[in-house]
């Protein structure tokens, strides 16, 4: 018995020390890795703060992946990825500093920015510098020589716009259309798009020229001469993630029964806590794969985000 004990002592240490040898191997190849740093610079405060958070996360989930599964290789060398962010706060001045600051540390891969202002501000900074970007920002001229840096990091207004006018034309009798926007750039720059889109549809465009700030909290005063016109589809062009469900409750509280529709992205959360049952049917752009059409590895990485945030939207 005491042979079998101490036998099984033996075996059960020896079984410890592996683990712990093991682990610290992992220690070890891990600490050898290199460090590749990838920048975020965007919005991840105020009314678009859901764009660059999904971004964020999106790019945190998939390093601690990678990381975890021994790095990157990239010809003789393995890197862990560090991901590096700034919070533009979607202000251009803001972007410029955030892009500088990828430059001052070396990175040469950067995520965002969110908006064409920032894109189009960070340009030199970026072309100066070697940093390859990936803005989530529609104007063609970011990707057309001259430029040389930018890669466009979603679909653009123009290629979905159309597509949703068409549908819903041929499939749900959409006539008359009516577009409102935040006065800005990029809400503005979309709604010209989507107005040029849908008239060369044939479809009545009935408004064009609404606009709100993008601090409004009340749409009711700017909605309700747009309702009178009893639009088959309202676009929300360029709309902040913070404000569709206001402009959607709005909208369905002053009795508009249409449809709504935008060409950008938005977090499905947000839409339920802002406008509950009055988002359903609501017509967005979506970044991720449906769940009939997801493959192995995008489930994992849902798994892997919902783990490390809590919900994925």
């Amino acid at each position: 018995m005491i042979n079998r004990r101490s036998t099984l002592k033996s075996m059960a240490l020896g079984a410890v020390s592996t683990l712990a040898i093991a682990a610290v191997g992992i220690s070890y190849a891990q600490a050898e890795n290199k460090e590749l740093k990838i920048g975020f610079v965007g919005v991840t405060s105020g009314p678009a703060a859901a764009w660059g958070t999904s971004n964020v996360r999106s790019m945190q989930t998939r390093a601690a992946w990678l990381n975890e599964t021994g790095g990157v290789k990239i010809g003789n060398d393995t890197y862990n990825i560090n991901i590096v962010t700034f919070d533009d706060q979607k202000d251009p001045k803001r972007a410029i500093a955030g892009m500088e600051k990828m430059a001052q540390e070396g990175i040469h891969y950067v995520v965002g920015p969110n908006v064409d202002d920032g894109a189009a501000a960070v340009r030199p900074v970026a072309e100066a510098n070697g940093i390859i970007y990936f803005p989530y920002a529609f104007p063609k001229a970011l990707y057309q020589k001259p430029a040389s840096n930018a890669v466009l990091g979603m679909i653009a207004n123009y290629q979905s716009g159309p597509a949703i006018y068409r549908y819903l034309k041929e499939n749900k009798g959409v006539k008359k259309i009516a577009f409102v926007a935040a006065n800005e750039s990029d809400p503005l720059s979309q709604r010209d798009s989507g107005v040029e889109a849908a008239k060369a549809l044939g479809l009545e465009v009935v408004a064009q020229n609404d606009t709100y700030q993008n601090d409004t909290r009340d749409f009711t005063p700017v909605l309700t001469p747009i309702v009178a016109l009893k639009p088959d589809l309202l676009v929300l062009s360029g709309v902040a993630p913070a404000n569709a469900p206001l402009l959607i409750r709005a909208a369905r509280e002053l009795g508009y029964e249409g449809l709504i529709s935008t060409e950008t992205a938005q977090d499905a959360k947000v839409l339920e806590e802002g406008a509950g049952e009055y988002a359903n049917g609501f017509i967005s752009v979506g970044g991720a794969s449906t769940p009939e059409i997801a493959s192995d590895e995008m489930k994992e990485f849902v798994t892997r985000y919902t783990k490390m945030f809590g919900e994925y939207n």
